[in-house]
C-alpha cells in the first residue's frame, strides 16, 4: 500500500454532502466508510458525472511552495513550467477517480454515427480524471485552489497540484446541493479483506483503465464516467445496497437492461460487461453469497 497509513483513511466529514450518507444496511455487511460513490446524473444539458473517492485525514496540509503560490494569486500557467516541482502533500484536493473524454460537448459527437442505431453517438480518446493536455490548456488561467471547478484533474501521484491523483470534480463535497446522491461501497459479511486492499484493488483499476469516452443513451457499448463506476465496484467486489441495490440508479438500471436484452453480443468485452453487471446487481442485492 501507498505511504497513507488506515488510519488515514477514517472518514473524516468535511462537509453537509459527505452527512447526507445513508448507513442503514443489513446486519453484517460492513460499510466502507472513508471511499464515496459520487454521483450527479445528466439531467437536461448537464451531462453529469459519477466518481469515486477516497478521504483522508491530511488532505489539507499544503506544500510551502503551493502555499506562497497561493498567496501571491499565481496561476496553473505560472508553476506548470519544466521542470514540473513535485508536490509531496495533498494540498487539499482529495484522491478520487472518474472517466473523461479528451473533449466533451458537441465537439466529440459523430453525426455519421446518428445513421446507425448500433453505432456510438458520442465517442472520443478516454482519460482518467480527464488529465489530458487538451483538458489542461483549459485551466491553465485558473488560480491553485481546490474549491474550485476544473477542466482537468491529475491520474498520477505527486503531480503539480498534489501529492495524490484527483478528478476535477473533487470539489463538489464543498457544495451540498453540486452532488446529488453519495452512497458508501460496502463488503459482504465473507468478505474479510482490510482498507488497505480494497484501496490497493481501486488504484490498480483506475490506474489500469483505458480506451475510449462514449456514450450512446445508456447502451450496452458504451465506456464513460457511468460504466467506469460500475466496471470498478465489480472488479473490486463492492456492492452499492443503497443506491444500486434498491434500483435508485437510473443509469445502471438502463445500462444493465440494454446489456441483459441485447441477444447477440459479438465483443467480449461487452459480453464480460454483461457477466460483471450481473454480478454488481447481485452483490447489491445480497442475492449471491459466494461473492
Amino acid at each position: 500500500m501507498p505511504s497513507e497509513s488506515l488510519k488515514s483513511i477514517v472518514c473524516q466529514w468535511s462537509s453537509n454532502s459527505d452527512q447526507d450518507i445513508q448507513t442503514k444496511v443489513k446486519a453484517g455487511v460492513k460499510k466502507v466508510a472513508g471511499i464515496l460513490l459520487r454521483r450527479i446524473p445528466k439531467k437536461g444539458k448537464n451531462p453529469g458525472h459519477y466518481w469515486i473517492e477516497v478521504v483522508h485525514e491530511d488532505e489539507n496540509q499544503t506544500d510551502d511552495f503551493i502555499e506562497q503560490a497561493r498567496i501571491k494569486k499565481l496561476k496553473e500557467q505560472d508553476i506548470t513550467t519544466s521542470p514540473i516541482k513535485p508536490c509531496t502533500k495533498p494540498n487539499g484536493f482529495r484522491e478520487s477517480y472518474g472517466w473523461y473524454p479528451e473533449k466533451g460537448g458537441l465537439s466529440a459527437v459523430n453525426l455519421m454515427n446518428l445513421l446507425y442505431s448500433d453505432a456510438r453517438i458520442i465517442s472520443a480518446d478516454g482519460y482518467l480524471n480527464g488529465d489530458c493536455e487538451a483538458r489542461k490548456k483549459e485551466d491553465k488561467k485558473l488560480d491553485l485552489t481546490y474549491q474550485r471547478d476544473r477542466e482537468a484533474g491529475r491520474k498520477k501521484k505527486n503531480n503539480e497540484l498534489s501529492s495524490r491523483p484527483f478528478d476535477p470534480h473533487q470539489n463538489g463535497r464543498l457544495n451540498p446541493n453540486k452532488i446529488i446522491f453519495s452512497t458508501n461501497p460496502h463488503l459482504l459479511p465473507n468478505d474479510v479483506r482490510t482498507v488497505a486492499q480494497v484501496l490497493t484493488e481501486i488504484r490498480k483499476f483506475a490506474q489500469n483503465f483505458n480506451g475510449e469516452w462514449s456514450w450512446n443513451g445508456d447502451g450496452f457499448d458504451e465506456t464513460n464516467c457511468h460504466t467506469f463506476l460500475f466496471l470498478l465496484l465489480a472488479k473490486c467486489n463492492l456492492a452499492d445496497p443503497l443506491c444500486i441495490g434498491v434500483d435508485a440508479d437510473p443509469h445502471f438500471n438502463d445500462y444493465y437492461k440494454s446489456l441483459k436484452n441485447r441477444k447477440k453480443i459479438d465483443d467480449e468485452k461487452f459480453v464480460e460487461r454483461k457477466e460483471l453487471m450481473e454480478k454488481l446487481l447481485n452483490l447489491s442485492k445480497y442475492k449471491q453469497s459466494q461473492y
